[in-house]
């Protein structure tokens, strides 16, 4: 036994993690939810590590202060405790599995699983397709109310089986963050994910980043399904339709916030987007949360 553990190190040290007395997982919302266009969940955080796998469709979430488009296939954890919403753009709706859940750990987390510490606000994965099947077998193993120990058990398993995903699309990240076009690539698009309220323009953008602009436009339609101006349009609208929601600021300053200088054609822009103008838009959604609906 020990020869082989010594032959797999990322198994013996997940076995570390499951064996330890300190281990334990608590679930609180384990469930596949379908959320209408311009649906809108509020800012909000909690105690619990919010895990969501977008099955159809897309959505933008703000986490601690970054926007993140999400598409099909991709993952994103949310640490505990930190402030987080989540919006569906206006053309079609989303699909998300959905993981809430306390983990209590050993102090000694080995490197391939620390990801599981929460020691970063979020973690996104693209293209996470084989993570989709273990959450939803998870859910189920929540949701079917078996025994308590077989119960635990699967849901444990599940999790063991989550996260051996994540921290191999981690490395395989690595992997790819050691091109170093692919590292431009990303600091490219946090610099977008950041700066999008800001002037920004493609030819510029290549030559700070040292892409050319037809390597941009390519990783944006094959990465993301979009073209760069639609991306950075796609951000401006979402956070236009939050501070539309939850602000009190007139239309004007929220065009400036994001980064037009005229409130006439960001209400242009904005109608085209969601299909009615601002004003229109913040009367039918004040006070107004929608629910989300279940399905199995």
């Amino acid at each position: 036994a020990n020869m082989v553990n010594m032959k797999n190190p990322l198994k013996q040290s997940l076995l570390n993690i499951l064996q330890s007395s300190e281990f334990e997982i608590s679930i609180r919302k384990a469930g596949k939810f379908r959320f209408p266009s311009n649906y809108m969940f509020g800012r909000h955080n909690h105690q619990e590590f919010e895990m969501n796998y977008v099955t159809s469709g897309n959505c933008v979430m703000e986490i601690d202060g970054m926007l993140f488009m999400l598409k099909s296939g991709d993952l994103v954890l949310v640490s505990p405790g930190v402030a987080h919403y989540f919006m569906v753009g206006a053309q079609r709706g989303c699909s998300i599995t959905q993981l809430e859940y306390k983990i209590a750990l050993p102090e000694c987390v080995d490197e391939p699983f620390r990801f599981m510490c929460g020691q970063e606000a979020s973690i996104q994965l693209n293209d996470c397709y084989s993570i989709e099947n273990v959450m939803e077998g998870v859910c189920r193993y929540y949701r079917e109310g078996k025994d308590e120990d077989y119960a635990n058990a699967q849901i444990e398993f599940g999790f063991a089986q989550i996260y051996l995903e994540m921290a191999h699309a981690l490395k395989q990240n690595d992997k790819k963050e050691n091109s170093e076009l692919s590292n431009r690539q990303g600091n490219l698009l946090r610099y977008i994910n950041q700066n999008y309220d800001m002037k920004l323009n493609i030819e510029q953008l290549a030559e700070e980043f040292g892409i050319s602009s037809r390597s941009i436009r390519k990783y944006f339609e094959t990465a993301l399904g979009m073209s760069c101006t639609e991306y950075i349009t796609m951000l401006r609208m979402e956070k236009a339709k939050e501070m539309l929601w939850n602000t009190r600021k007139n239309i004007t300053d929220i065009a400036v916030d994001v980064g037009y200088s005229s409130s006439q054609y960001f209400s242009n822009v904005f109608s085209a987007y969601t299909g009615m103008s601002p004003g229109k838009f913040r009367n039918s959604w004040r006070g107004i949360i929608a629910e989300e609906k279940l399905y199995e």
